[in-house]
């Protein structure tokens, strides 16, 4: 009898301590999370907002979305041909945080804890400008708003949160 009350205990025992491992690998997650938001968001602005590349990249696709409606594949160059022309230090974090998997609600939830930096964003791009917005968006078939890249361009734009 003893001894099976001693393996209870040690059964019971090594249950709490993996349970408690879990809530801390969780919380490490979500702090590791919060450092790649920020981060990216502020290697975003050195990179594409204070370089003109990203007001430069909207104006590209205004322009071209103007004419006629653009193809996802046609998107997705632009996009790519965008990211080829950022810096590797803000490259890193944004494809540290795509690796996470992070939805594009979770990215924005987080990206709006930062709030002074997001208006820092805003306004080293300018102003709200509704095209950007909607391009953002995903409204004229361009990047839908549930990717991280769709979220940071709107956060750019100083769109609101829907």
């Amino acid at each position: 009898m003893r001894k099976l009350l001693l393996f209870t205990c040690i059964i019971s025992f090594l249950t709490v301590i993996s349970c408690s491992r879990d809530e801390e690998t969780t919380q490490v997650s979500l702090t590791e999370k919060e450092y790649l938001v920020k981060q990216t968001i502020i290697e975003f602005t050195n990179s594409a907002i204070k370089t003109g590349k990203y007001e430069a990249f909207i104006k590209n696709v205004s322009q071209k979305s103007a004419t006629a409606s653009l193809s996802q594949v046609e998107l997705e160059a632009m996009i790519q041909e965008f990211l080829g022309d950022q810096t590797q230090a803000f490259l890193d974090v944004y494809y540290q945080l795509v690796a996470l998997n992070m939805t594009a609600e979770e990215f924005e939830s987080i990206a709006h804890q930062f709030e002074y930096l997001i208006l820092n964003l805003v306004t080293n791009s300018g102003k709200e400008d509704s095209s950007c917005c909607s391009f953002a968006g995903g409204t004229d078939g361009v990047p839908d708003g549930g990717s991280v890249i769709g979220v940071l361009l709107k956060l750019a734009c100083g769109c609101q949160q829907q």
